[in-house]
């Protein structure tokens, strides 16, 4: 039986002043005992108490496209006992139009179903009031919060140029947001003005998204070789088989024991492995999604009730 020793301490943003002010978007120094207590007093909210609590967190990606829906997603999150959210900021810049299914027959008569993918229509950049919209998420959303703002070329939706993407997450570090997504691949003069005016109140989560891999040493390499990019390393490995994926988890499961704060995950096939074992491999956070789609097994994600299921049956709550 593995059982995971909670840390008395954890920065951990405050909770609520008592007129209900939400005052979740800046950093606090508190403990978890006093931060699960308020959580139920205040909120009566489900949530995983702190005799089961792991030292791995939780987080939701908001998958809405406007901000009442990523508001709307942030509730059921922390519903569902989510640590935290990541609000995915450049959703925001594209209209997404979902397909209905078609029934395909096959050449023995046999109808079978197929999902179509979602048409994604970029939005004018200028009609998005950035600053609005970041107040309106900071007061609407009553748990930690990773922002991140990705561009195309990392595989996210923001089509403006870098320079404004650049003023977004200033804005949303001068905000005190809790964490700031950060890609390792931002131009370097850029980014360490962004790093240096987090300050105190915003920790950096430098993001890298990656082809798969052909080691699990050439990640482990990567991995030190950027270890003080930021609080955390999130690198995310792209079109993984079950092969390639083999190797973020023997690199996960190499970088355990070491000193460097780091998630690592896949996408595609196997790239759920370091999601669901995360505990064992002393992850410091798992990104899951409230989608329920039956591709999120092939796509290396997986939903956020089922993760805290596959703990429970495993063990590691």
């Amino acid at each position: 039986m593995i059982r995971i020793r909670c840390q008395e301490y954890a920065v951990l943003p405050r909770f609520h002043d008592f007129r209900g002010t939400c005052i979740f978007w800046t950093n606090q120094p508190i403990s978890r005992q006093f931060f699960f207590n308020a959580y139920s007093i205040s909120l009566n909210r489900g949530c995983r108490s702190p005799a089961s609590m792991t030292e791995t967190l939780i987080c939701v990606t908001l998958r809405g496209h406007s901000v009442d829906d990523m508001i709307r997603d942030a509730s059921r999150a922390t519903a569902a006992g989510a640590d935290l959210v990541e609000v995915r900021f450049d959703n925001l810049f594209v209209n997404r139009i979902d397909v209905d299914p078609i029934v395909i027959t096959n050449a023995d008569g046999e109808e079978k179903v197929e999902r179509q993918p979602p048409i994604i229509e970029n939005l004018d950049v200028d009609a998005v009031d950035v600053m609005a919209s970041i107040e309106s998420l900071k007061q609407g959303i009553q748990i930690p919060v990773i922002f991140t703002c990705r561009s195309t070329g990392e595989g996210g939706y923001y089509h403006g140029d870098e320079k404004s993407r650049i003023a977004i997450l200033q804005a949303a570090i001068d905000s005190e947001v809790t964490w700031i997504d950060l890609e390792i691949s931002i131009a370097d003069k850029s980014r360490k003005g962004l790093v240096k005016s987090c300050g105190e109140n915003t920790s950096v989560m430098a993001s890298n998204h990656l082809p798969a891999a052909t080691s699990s040493e050439e990640i482990v390499e990567v991995v030190q070789s950027n270890s003080s990019a930021g609080d955390m390393l999130k690198f995310c490995y792209m079109d993984v088989d079950h092969s390639t994926s083999l190797h973020v988890f023997e690199a996960a499961h190499s970088l355990s024991e070491g000193d460097v704060s780091v998630a690592l995950m896949g996408i595609g096939p196997g790239g759920d492995w370091t999601r669901i074992h995360a505990p064992m491999l002393k992850q410091p956070i798992v990104y899951t999604t409230l989608d329920r789609d039956y591709s999120l097994v092939r796509r290396g994600q997986i939903n956020v009730n089922d993760l805290r299921t596959a703990w429970d049956v495993l063990e590691y709550e």
